[in-house]
């Protein structure tokens, strides 16, 4: 989960990047300072030129379709602004700026559907865990499988409750008591691990069951749609 959210962070500031570079162009667009469309020209060849140079890594997992689609972005972003500089056109700063959107809004949608395939994948193996560590009667693996349950809640929790959350209000606020609500659970069944409250227990694996299967079945609609 750390990996994953550490590679979201990092997709949503290329994202902010982006956005910046792209008002920052539409603004020197209209601008008769020179210095100023310089400045914007500039900084977005060599945002280009790392995103470029980031999609040559081999550490770079991007389909190839992805990928062979951002080098022309990039070959056209490099073309443009070095055969023509700061003679640019207005035309031609919305155009780059436009890209710039374009690409931002994409990382943004990438990111909530890494999120959601990430969340439904964690509910589903906690799902799993829980109910292995049931079968076995096994109060160790049990506490462990509690344990990483409930640190999976605390976050879908903060997730959930974060001013930067585009979700539905409806949606939060059912998240956000579906967290409570497994607190709770977790509570009661590991006042006695050693005597499994099998009926908690099994509330706990249906939860995570439901919305992972609802994740899944979002993103489904999503791959379809595209």
């Amino acid at each position: 989960m750390n990996t994953t959210t550490n590679q979201i962070g990092a997709a949503e500031k290329e994202a902010v990047v982006l956005n910046s570079f792209a008002n920052a162009l539409l603004k020197a667009a209209d601008s008769n300072n020179q210095q100023e469309k310089l400045l914007a020209i500039d900084h977005n060849l060599k945002l280009w030129v790392e995103i470029e140079t980031s999609l040559k890594s081999a550490k770079n997992l991007l389909p190839e379709d992805v990928k062979k689609n951002l080098f022309k972005l990039a070959d056209f972003v490099k073309y443009i602004t070095m055969s023509k500089g700061i003679n640019m056109t207005k035309e031609d700063f919305k155009s780059l700026a436009n890209i710039n959107n374009q690409i931002s809004l994409g990382i943004q949608e990438s990111v909530k559907n890494n999120l959601a395939a990430e969340e439904a994948f964690s509910l589903l193996k906690c799902a799993m865990d829980l109910s292995r560590a049931k079968e076995k009667s096994n109060a160790g693996e049990l506490a462990k499988a509690l344990d990483n349950n409930m640190q999976l809640w605390v976050y879908i929790k903060t997730l959930a409750s974060s001013n930067k959350n585009k979700m539905p209000e409806d949606i939060k606020g059912n998240l956000i008591k579906l967290a409570d609500y497994v607190s709770k659970k977790t509570i009661e069944v590991g006042r006695n691990i050693n005597d499994i409250n099998v009926k908690a227990l099994d509330s706990m694996i249906d939860t995570n069951l439901q919305i992972s299967e609802g994740l899944m079945s979002k993103q489904m609609q999503i791959v379809k749609a595209s």
